[in-house]
C-alpha cells in the first residue's frame, strides 16, 4: 500500500535537493570542461608534448589557472557527493556514518585547498 503524499515525511532542509542539483550541473559543467581539457591538452597540443615549460606557459594566463582550479574543485566536489550518497548505501551505524563522512570532507577539504594553493601561487 503507498502511503499518501501528505502523511510523507519531508526532510527537514533542502540539502538533499541542492546536492542532488549540484550533481546534476557539475556533471554537464564537468563533462564540458574535462573533455576540452582532455582534447586541448592530449590531442592538440600531443602527450608528448606536455612537461614543465607547457604547464608553466600555459599558467601565465589567469584564464587556466581559473580554469584548472574550477575544474580541480568542481571534479573534486561531484566525486565526494557520491560518495556521501554510496557511504549512506554501505554504512548504516550513525556513529560510523558521521565520522566516515567527516573523513571524507576533511579529505577533499585538503586536497582542494592544497591543489588551490599550488595552482594560484606557482611561480615558474
Amino acid at each position: 500500500m503507498q502511503v499518501p503524499l501528505s502523511l510523507r515525511s519531508r526532510p527537514a532542509n533542502n540539502l538533499e535537493l541542492y546536492a542532488w542539483l549540484f550533481t546534476r550541473l557539475s556533471a554537464i559543467l564537468l563533462f564540458l570542461m574535462a573533455g576540452f581539457h582532455l582534447v586541448y591538452m592530449h590531442l592538440i597540443l600531443g602527450v608528448d608534448a606536455i612537461n614543465f615549460e607547457v604547464i608553466a606557459g600555459r599558467w601565465q594566463s589567469p584564464f587556466w589557472r581559473l580554469y584548472d582550479l574550477f575544474l580541480l574543485t568542481f571534479g573534486w566536489l561531484h566525486g565526494a557527493n557520491g560518495m556521501r550518497i554510496i557511504l549512506d548505501d554501505y554504512v548504516h551505524h550513525q556513529g560510523w556514518r558521521v565520522i566516515v563522512k567527516s573523513v571524507l570532507c576533511l579529505v577533499v577539504l585538503f586536497i582542494i585547498v592544497v591543489g588551490a594553493y599550488v595552482i594560484i601561487t606557482f611561480r615558474p
